[in-house]
């Protein structure tokens, strides 16, 4: 079987990729629109194109010399697209004569665009191709290896505006005190030639250097950027070049000094490339942005990361979301989380923080205070939690477009911990002991009372307060006291630590309360007695459940006598209804379907059909009775089989004594039980006839894998009270006049199931009911 592999153009990652560029609904792009006219007069072409590819379009970001209908579309069906082969491909595409190439000879940008000559370069951004740089000629042509290389600088220099534009999307987001980025909205382009002089200088070029293009072009480029002292390191650069032919510094990012007209100093950003002309000499081509406020605010950063590193402890800048921009070294002892690993992270996802009071209500007190304190519990990079006096402070972010939140955190989780475990402590034992279902008692050595809990004193009928003092023997029937007197002796004579013995109280009203007890000595450091603690449950109701149990087994295990002489009788029934009915039976309908096609005289042939008619009748109830019992022991299970419907349907209308218009397409079958089916498709004819005044069709429709069979009558329908225990057994209306006993649709339910089916009832519009079989396609 083949197998269809996913083109690269329609991979969902790289259509992610595209549509987050934010170009396809933009407004052309400056460095996009100069990059484009650049390329048109650097190779010759009237037409370039920034072309980002889509799965059904390709939208053109920048673009010049296309004719006006497309041009003021923007965009091309993939019809007229030659750069999604580029995407496919993972590679440029190059085509001389359009007309003439296999792989783009159909496309109809060539009749109704104009597209002869093709040159395509991938715009890569992430390593992700998400579109091409072309160049396009309306005629053919032979493209040299020089234009081919400016072309691919150049879609360079579209991937790098494409980064640049994105990267401006983003930067709000950004903190001014881990890195400051700049907002860049455009690259100086400069080109020179292998001697430093320059070829082409762009607007951007004239703004960030102060010479216009005029005053540029021609002149040695060291003389108008390089820094003095730096400008013979930049002539040796180019002598190497020329000598070797290659630079080691082509398609890298780097960082250099540089020099306006005013003789400013600033550190720019460049990305080189370097193509060959037609004479073998290399041409450069530099984009260069202005680095130095990135520059002081990492310097700034620096600084103040020094001063906040010395302190001892954890201070955290973060957004006001969570994001954290500032890591100091207190918080990397405290958390056991390095400043790399984190930033960028949510604080509060990371450490897992809980906050006194719900997070809104701390940032409403940031908002309206600037400032919040309390207790946060954290958890360390190791799992352990951490408990810290938090103090926040919120200040104007350095960008002045929101404001960020310093975090201040002293561990005091010792301080806690001990607080928290004495307050545990406490907590439990008066948990524990007030609340407890247990009654619960501690008595002193002289045997009163010093301590009780209400379990216990309802226990006794008597209040907590009062059994206060109260001596505990008082409270044990009479006849137990010996053994309790007996069990403490052990206990003091170090025997052991408890005993548990059961025994009875007497409650405040005079009657016995059986118990199970657990009794305690508690010692002190030096091993003397202190106090007993008594754990005390209330059995009365298990001593007489036990009594009740006892008495029930015997009338239980004559209910399981009679139920088994039950079961015998109903096997008995079973096997009557099955052989020594049914065999009789079977011949009566035989017989009697022979005497009504002899074509009896009348009132004979009458007479004749109504004892087929009502030996049906029998039949009918016979499986039901056998349905049922086989439904009663759990044996009711099938085998089924490949039924043609339409017969099967034909054969149940004739059983039922029913004639009744049967919609069935053919070829139709079904995986059914055939005896079953019938069964079923009886029943609910029987029952309209009953009950609705007769079955006006039986419709079969096939829905998937699954056929349904509905049997439709004109009648009153199911009352609406009874429609959700329609299918219970002994359901019946409270005035049906029809005979029966509520079993027939129950029967038809289990039946249904046994052979992988269901059934269900709707009523028919504007009168009537419609009951529904569905099953398996066969």
């Amino acid at each position: 079987m083949a197998v269809l592999l996913q083109r690269p153009v329609d991979n969902p990652e790289r259509l992610a990729a595209v549509r987050a560029t934010g170009l396809l609904d933009a407004e052309e792009a400056p460095g996009l629109r100069r990059l484009t006219r650049l390329a048109a007069r650097l190779l010759g072409v009237p037409t370039a194109l920034v072309s980002l590819v889509l799965d059904d379009r390709q939208v053109f970001a920048s673009q010049l010399g296309l004719p006006q209908r497309w041009a003021e579309l923007g965009q091309t069906p993939m019809t007229h697209s030659f750069c999604q082969h580029v995407v496919d491909g993972d590679q440029p595409l190059v085509v001389t004569d359009a007309r003439t190439n296999p792989l783009v000879r159909d496309n109809r940008a060539i009749d109704e665009i104009g597209v002869i000559a093709y040159a395509g370069m991938p715009i890569r951004v992430d390593g992700r191709v998400l579109g091409a740089f072309c160049a396009i000629d309306s005629a053919p042509r032979s493209w040299s290896e020089q234009e081919l290389a400016i072309l691919e600088d150049l879609a360079a220099a579209v991937a790098s505006e494409i980064q640049l534009v994105r990267a401006a999307q983003h930067a709000e987001a950004t903190s001014a005190l881990v890195r400051r980025i700049l907002e860049v909205s455009q690259d100086a382009y400069v080109s020179i030639d292998a001697d430093g002089r320059v070829l082409e200088w762009n607007p951007a070029a004239e703004q960030l250097f102060g010479w216009s293009r005029d005053e540029a072009v021609g002149v040695d480029l060291s003389r108008l950027v390089v820094p003095e002292q730096h400008r013979d390191a930049h002539r040796r650069g180019l002598e190497r070049v020329r000598n070797s032919g290659t630079s080691r510094l082509a398609g890298t990012r780097l960082e250099l000094p540089a020099v306006d007209r005013r003789g400013r100093d600033f550190p720019v950003e460049l990305t080189l490339q370097a193509t060959d002309t037609a004479g073998g000499r290399p041409v450069f081509h530099a984009f260069l942005h202005d680095i130095s406020a990135r520059r002081a605010a990492e310097e700034q950063l620096r600084r103040q990361a020094e001063l906040i590193d010395a302190a001892p402890a954890a201070i955290i800048v973060r957004d006001p979301d969570g994001t954290i921009r500032f890591w100091n070294r207190g918080a990397e002892r405290m958390y056991g989380w390095p400043a790399g690993a984190v930033t960028g992270r949510n604080i509060h996802r990371l450490l897992s923080t809980a906050f006194p009071k719900p997070l809104p209500e701390v940032e409403r007190a940031l908002q309206e205070t600037g400032s919040w304190e309390g207790e946060l519990v954290h958890r360390r990079s190791d799992g352990q939690v951490v408990v810290a006096l938090s103090r926040h402070v919120s200040r104007p972010s350095a960008d002045g477009t929101g404001y960020e939140i310093i975090e201040t955190n002293t561990d005091i989780t010792d301080r806690r911990r001990a607080e928290l475990a004495r307050e545990q402590s406490e907590r439990r034992f008066r948990v524990q002991f007030h609340q407890s279902t247990i009654g619960q008692v501690i008595v002193g050595l002289d045997g009163d009372i010093l301590h009780v809990n209400d379990a216990y004193a309802r226990m006794v009928g008597r209040s907590a307060a009062e059994l206060r003092g109260y001596g505990v023997v008082l409270l044990t029937h009479p006849e137990d006291r010996a053994g309790d007197t007996e069990a403490l002796a052990g206990l003091f004579a170090g025997e052991g630590d408890a005993y548990e013995r059961t025994k009875r109280l007497v409650h405040a009203d005079g009657h016995v309360v059986d118990v199970q007890t657990g009794v305690r000595l508690i010692r002190d450091a030096d091993g003397h007695p202190q106090h007993l603690i008594g754990v005390v449950q209330d059995i009365t109701e298990q001593v007489r459940a036990r009594r009740e149990r006892d008495a029930a087994v015997t009338v239980l295990a004559e209910r399981n006598a009679q139920l088994h002489r039950a079961n015998q009788l109903k096997l008995d029934l079973m096997g009557m209804l099955s052989h020594d009915i049914g065999t009789p039976l079977t011949a009566i309908l035989g017989f009697g379907e022979m005497l009504c096609e002899a074509e009896l005289p009348e009132p004979l042939g009458t007479l004749t059909a109504r004892i087929v008619a009502a030996g049906h009748r029998i039949d009918e109830l016979r499986h039901n009775v056998l349905a049922m019992c086989q439904l009663d022991a759990g044996e009711l299970t099938t085998v089924r089989q490949p039924v043609a419907l339409a017969a099967a349907l034909r054969d149940a209308a004739d059983a039922a004594d029913t004639t009744v218009p049967i919609s069935c397409p053919p070829g139709v079958t079904v995986l059914a039980n055939p005896a079953h089916l019938r069964q079923i498709v009886v029943n609910f004819l029987t029952n309209a006839r009953k009950y609705g005044g007769g079955a006006t069709a039986v419709t079969v429709a096939v829905e998937g894998r699954e056929v349904e069979i509905g049997v439709h009558d004109e009648g009153p329908g199911v009352p609406e009270q009874l429609r959700a225990h329609l299918f219970e057994r002994y359901t019946r209306a409270a005035d049906a006049a029809a005979e029966g006993h509520g079993l027939g649709l129950h029967i038809v339910v289990s039946l249904a199931r046994a052979n992988g089916g269901r059934v269900a009832y709707r009523p028919a519009e504007p009168t009537g009911s419609v009951f529904a079989l569905r099953l398996e396609i066969g």
